[in-house]
């Protein structure tokens, strides 16, 4: 460091100050990312769970963020959501016995983690963002109206700053899929639903999108929702069994409207009856949509499955169920040429029974349902519940490296010159 320090001197000296400060620039990004390297963070490429439990309790527990790589190997590296109040950082907590609870998200500029839990307060809802450092920002925590508070399920941020979540209905009708910002701590947020009134799972008519939502994600600009529930009564009933639009892009003002994309139908009808978390591969193209399922009623649905656009509609090509599982319920992929590698979390049947982290490659058009990799188990009073790739750093800071090691290229070369001359 430094001889680097010294040419940066001679290069001040000799051929002007930009040059310098971009050396001295990556100079502090070196000092940086050693630092940060000394005290570990998440390595992009990387996938991160969300465990939940202590490996003795069996009510409220600690949510961990556990990182893995592709092959299932932990790192060692995790971040410990906080359980009490750190600073301005409020708790997180979870139930180890509520299933679908948990479901873990990436950012849409991929530079964050997101996920929804309890806090210690009754009816208090937490939502942690969580950085590439494994920084920790639980600042958004607020209390439900009327007690009894909604089950949460999911939460996803676009670039760090707003925030769309989504849970079951709880008392006086405060979940559904709703619109908040960081550090919100007063309101529970903008409403989705179109209209008012209506039953817990009924906002007023068909197409308005229902209260007891479940995950939700962002694809192409777009959020979406997945939902176990219909909506209105007899002709006027609207079945949101399976994944929908909400709204028109990502929606921040309520009375939004949404349309069954796949699914739909009566309930237990071997369809989608029990969809959680989905992945939606593109809008151009060869087109799918995976969802994962955890319905174990005869005739079953559960497992994941895979829906192809063809001819203007959607069907389901195949169902595949891990070995062992009743289904599934956390799910991430990305998409590589005509290649989908996807990774999920099991759901099994005792709700507090261990599950695992699974993988699955497919052919983007391909009809033939591939076979699961079990990558790692969650072990005893302890259970996985969601899965998303782990976050990358920022952008500039990458610009600032490259700029960075460009400028010591140069007093390298620089130096080099010197010493043939000499």
């Amino acid at each position: 460091m430094c001889n680097v320090v010294r040419e940066v001197l001679e290069v001040t000296r000799r051929r002007g100050a930009f040059v310098a400060w971009c050396a001295i620039a990556w100079c502090v990004l070196v000092a940086a990312s050693t630092t940060v390297r000394a005290q570990q963070r998440f390595t992009p490429g990387n996938l991160v769970v969300s465990q939940y439990g202590d490996g003795v309790s069996t009510g409220t527990v600690p949510i961990v963020l556990r990182e893995f790589t592709p092959g299932g190997t932990a790192t060692g590296f995790q971040v410990a959501l906080p359980t009490a109040d750190v600073g301005a950082n409020k708790p997180i907590v979870g139930t180890l016995g509520s299933t679908g609870v948990g479901l873990l998200k990436r950012s849409v500029d991929g530079q964050f983690l997101s996920i929804i839990g309890s806090g210690t307060a009754a009816s208090t809802l937490t939502i942690a963002r969580i950085d590439f450092s494994g920084v920790n920002n639980s600042t958004t925590s607020f209390s439900i109206a009327g007690g009894g508070g909604p089950t949460p399920r999911a939460a996803i941020t676009n670039t760090g700053t707003d925030f769309w979540w989504s849970a079951q209905t709880g008392n006086n009708d405060t979940a559904g899929i709703r619109y908040v910002t960081l550090g919100d701590t007063t309101t529970t947020g903008v409403w989705m639903a179109q209209g008012t009134g209506g039953s817990s799972t009924t906002p007023g008519g068909p197409n308005q999108v229902p209260l007891n939502a479940r995950s939700i994600g962002v694809f192409g600009g777009q959020l979406y929702g997945s939902a176990a529930v219909s909506i209105g009564g007899g002709a006027s009933a609207y079945s949101f069994r399976g994944v929908y639009n909400v709204g028109s892009g990502l929606p921040t003002t309520a009375n939004q409207l949404g349309s069954i994309i796949v699914g739909g139908g009566a309930g237990n009808s071997g369809n989608i009856d029990s969809a959680w978390d989905f992945f939606i591969t593109g809008t151009t193209g060869t087109r799918a949509i995976y969802v994962a399922d955890d319905d174990a009623t005869a005739p079953a649905s559960g497992g994941l499955q895979k829906w192809l656009f063809s001819s203007g509609s959607w069907s389901k090509v195949w169902t595949a169920t891990p070995a062992g599982a009743i289904g599934m319920r956390g799910l991430t992929g990305v998409v590589t040429g005509s290649t989908v590698q996807l990774y999920g979390i099991t759901a099994v049947a005792t709700s507090t029974g261990a599950n695992s982290l699974v993988a699955l490659t497919d052919t983007l058009d391909g009809t033939i349902a591939p076979s699961f990799d079990t990558l790692a188990t969650s072990g005893s009073n302890f259970v996985f519940r969601g899965v998303a790739f782990a976050p990358v750093p920022e952008p500039a800071a990458v610009v600032v490296g490259l700029v960075g090691l460009a400028a010591v290229a140069v007093v390298a070369a620089r130096r080099r010159t010197r010493q043939a001359r000499g």
